[in-house]
């Protein structure tokens, strides 16, 4: 592309501002798509955000159910049935026996009529309860660890308790790690966003720079034939006052050439004439 000027005629080819022009466009058009990945990224960052808050929730919800099973539902106490362990009774009931016989003895020990020697020796109870203890308690223990029921086992309440007290521990510790996920997810989210404006903002830094060292080489260029156009205007004002000076000296040498021609003109017309003159007189 160039431009022509009407009053010297010299030709300006303005390539350089075509160039800097496609890559204005270009820039702007980079900018516009660098503005769209942000607004996608941001969008992204937004679901992420709603997506951990969701999960806080959930998290905070399960934390406040789990307490209250556990503050309302309190652990029952095992039932104990006189099948499971019935020496111990067996052994009671000797026990009160043993009791009642001392006591009718010590009755009948105060009654008139019998001595005090009659009445058979009552044997102490500290010492049947000694011989018969390791005797009774053998047995017991191991009544009792051959049958004794599995933890939880007896108690359906206990057993669903704990099946639903392991059931919201997997679910938080799922919640825990989606959580984790969500918020390492969003933080990668994050940092991917940081670096993708800084490197929008450092691209468009260059972009502003690189258009104003155009726009100044430009102003440059403009300035430069701004200054060439005045000289040759004024190169043309003296060319244009070089040419009249010339038509008018042409002029003047045209009239006095003319003026020359008319007197010689003049003097050559008179010596005829008076040749003529001569010429009749003579005859």
């Amino acid at each position: 592309m160039s431009s022509h000027c009407p009053e010297c005629g010299h030709t300006f080819h303005s390539s350089d501002a075509n160039e800097a022009q496609t890559r204005i466009t270009d820039l702007e058009t980079q900018v516009r798509l660098l503005n769209s990945k942000a607004s996608s990224y941001l969008d992204r960052l937004a679901d992420y955000e709603d997506e951990v808050q969701s999960l806080r929730a959930q998290c905070a919800k399960l934390q406040k159910e789990r307490e209250g099973s556990i503050s309302v539902a309190p652990l029952q106490p095992l039932p104990v049935t006189r099948e499971d362990v019935p020496e111990k009774d067996n052994f009671a009931q000797k026990q009160m026996n043993r009791q009642s016989l001392s006591r009718l003895s010590s009755l009948t020990s105060y009654l008139p009529g019998r001595k005090k020697d009659d009445t058979p020796p009552v044997p102490p109870l500290n010492t049947g309860l000694n011989q018969s203890a390791p005797n009774i308690s053998t047995p017991t223990t191991e009544y009792m660890k051959a049958h004794s029921p599995p933890p939880f086992a007896t108690d359906p309440g206990r057993q669903g308790q704990s099946l639903t007290l392991i059931g919201l521990q997997t679910s938080l510790e799922t919640e825990r790690n989606l959580r984790q996920q969500a918020e390492t997810s969003l933080a990668q989210s994050q940092t991917e966003l940081e670096e993708l404006t800084a490197q929008l903002f450092g691209q468009a830094n260059e972009m502003v720079a690189t258009e104003r060292k155009a726009r100044a080489k430009l102003e440059e260029r403009v300035k430069l034939l701004e200054t060439r156009d005045g000289d040759k205007r004024k190169r043309l004002d003296r060319l244009e006052t070089a040419v009249q000076r010339i038509e008018r000296v042409r002029r003047m040498v045209v009239e006095h050439e003319n003026a020359m021609g008319e007197d010689a003109y003049v003097a050559v017309e008179v010596p005829r004439s008076t040749q003529k003159v001569g010429r009749t007189a003579a005859r």
